[in-house]
């Protein structure tokens, strides 16, 4: 029996997602999950979803594994024990994403906001940073191999003025939503905040760690695609090899091998 790639993510992972601006493109192509697994040598379990945010990367990741540690084995269809299937899993891989998206729950199911109503870009980035530090602790409870990605810069595109969402109207008008704060100050103290995680988190088991640009981390994302301008939003030396469109800049069927190779190369 293999083990499991599982993996959690946004719409640069999701295995079910479709381009908002080129609808009528047939997106059913391999997502990196499954090119990751078949490199490994692993069946996958894909549960990220489109436009999500970290809260609910890490609870998707949360929920399955504690279910796998508590299996329930079953007679005449009631439970009389469980048992642990945590050794199923093989590598555990959550690709975050933007850190002031909002995620909550409502009649069971998920639900998200591009931008959360409450706080501001401290709060969300300490409450991301905690939450790679509690799927760490997770993880290490189970005694489960993993690596941490960083799929989308953490809070780059909030400070430098944050585009609407692709099915925004707003989106192809060259809207940006204002930073409300001094963004080299307030980027400063994000990168300090950033630091006092170091001794927290496994670093080595971090692709993009330290985060901060400025400190030679990155994300996947702009990796492939290159660095938007802070005065026009405009993407530099964008890669459409990778890309979907200039338009749309999620990883396309090559976009999506490029980011199997760049993770199987380091782990």
């Amino acid at each position: 029996m293999k083990k499991i790639l599982l993996v959690s993510g946004c719409s640069n992972t999701d295995q079910n997602f479709f381009s908002d601006i080129h609808p009528e493109m047939d997106c059913s192509w391999p997502k990196w999950p499954e090119i990751l697994a078949k490199k490994l040598d692993m069946d996958f379990v894909n549960l990220a979803k489109c436009g999500q945010g970290n809260e609910f990367i890490y609870h998707s990741l949360l929920e399955y594994i504690t279910n796998a540690a508590n299996d329930p084995i079953k007679r005449n269809g009631e439970v009389v024990s469980t048992r642990n299937t945590t050794s199923n899993i093989g590598l555990v891989i959550p690709a975050w994403t933007q850190c002031q998206r909002k995620d909550f729950q409502k009649k069971g199911y998920w639900w998200n906001q591009r931008i959360d109503p409450d706080g501001d870009v401290f709060s969300w980035m300490r409450r991301s940073l905690d939450t790679y530090l509690n799927f760490q602790m997770l993880c290490e409870k189970y005694n489960l191999p993993y690596m941490q990605v960083q799929m989308l810069s953490p809070y780059q595109d909030w400070l430098n003025g944050l585009l609407p969402a692709e099915n925004d109207p707003k989106y192809y008008k060259g809207f940006r939503h204002r930073y409300p704060g001094n963004e080299e100050k307030d980027n400063k103290k994000l990168i300090k905040m950033i630091g006092d995680y170091e001794n927290l988190l496994d670093t080595k088991k971090f692709l993009g760690w330290p985060l901060s640009h400025e400190y030679a981390g990155y994300s996947l994302q702009k990796k492939l695609i290159g660095i938007r301008s802070k005065k026009t939003g405009v993407f530099k030396n964008v890669n459409l090899d990778t890309m979907i469109s200039n338009l749309d800049h999620h990883p396309n069927a090559k976009g999506h091998e490029k980011i199997a190779e760049f993770i199987y190369e380091r782990l």
